[in-house]
């Protein structure tokens, strides 16, 4: 009778930890940024879109020139392909998209437009028209219109004032970072 052999002895067990949920969200907001990246790569090399990642979240920054004629809140043809190619890429997505405008400080006053915060809520709210139009659920998407607050550059320039002129595709990390109550001595707390 042949001996028994002895059971191979197991290897030590890997115990798995849980990966760091702020690794796993930067990871994916990366991926989102490097796909959006990928359909307007002509833009970006040539200087018309910048695209950031912050503890907020993914940053597409358009210039307003690309989107829009002076003054106008209707997309121009040629930019809605490009924005349509970023809906896809949202619409694959779940996280908050805040669209923002933004104006330079040279004052409009048109019967549509009575002062830049008006343009610049006009052409947030052409682009979150054009998101959904092309797969991005509504309630997803915000828009908002800073008009010229919140410059890039000085507005003393007329490249100053361009590049101030822009709409940012914000796309909202899920958990931006942990949040801390303030409490103040001596108030009782919020139930």
């Amino acid at each position: 009778m042949p001996p028994l052999a002895l059971p191979r002895p197991l290897p030590p067990r890997r115990i798995r930890r849980p990966a760091d949920p702020q690794a796993r969200q930067r990871d994916q907001m990366r991926s989102i940024a490097q796909d959006i990246l990928k359909v307007l790569e002509p833009l970006v090399r040539g200087g018309q879109v910048k695209v950031t990642q912050s503890n907020r979240g993914v940053a597409v920054e358009i210039n307003a020139s690309v989107l829009f004629a002076s003054g106008q809140a209707q997309l121009r043809a040629a930019s809605g392909l490009a924005l349509q190619r970023v809906a896809r890429v949202l619409a694959t997505t779940r996280q908050a998209i805040q669209v923002e405008g933004y104006s330079d400080n040279t004052p409009i006053s048109t019967s549509q437009f009575p002062s830049n915060w008006e343009l610049s809520a006009a052409r947030a709210s052409s682009v979150v028209r054009l998101f959904i139009d092309n797969g991005v659920t509504g309630e997803r998407l915000s828009a908002v219109g800073y008009g010229p607050n919140h410059p890039v550059m000085s507005n003393d320039t007329p490249a100053g004032r361009a590049r101030n002129r822009r709409v940012t595709v914000m796309i909202l990390a899920e958990n931006p970072g942990k949040v801390i109550d303030i409490p103040l001595e001596g108030a009782a707390p919020v139930r």
